[in-house]
């Protein structure tokens, strides 16, 4: 499973293991925790960033993981 940490959103992203085109957040906790089990994924009708910047998000995720 491949990271992305996002400090100015607060959270960590990922892509959904199914296929790969879901994207998923989990929080970063105050003292620097994530908890793995609070994944859950991005409602992109509700999301406060604009589709660029998500669809930057899953690309760079891609690429990690053709690595």
């Amino acid at each position: 499973m491949i990271f992305l940490t996002s400090t100015n959103h607060g959270c960590v992203y990922t892509l959904s293991q199914e296929d790969g085109d879901e994207l998923y957040y989990a929080p970063i906790y105050a003292n620097g925790n994530i908890n793995l089990e609070e994944f859950a994924p991005v409602d992109m009708n509700e999301i406060d960033m604009d589709d660029m910047e998500v669809y930057d998000i899953i690309r760079r995720l891609k690429v990690m993981n053709e690595v």
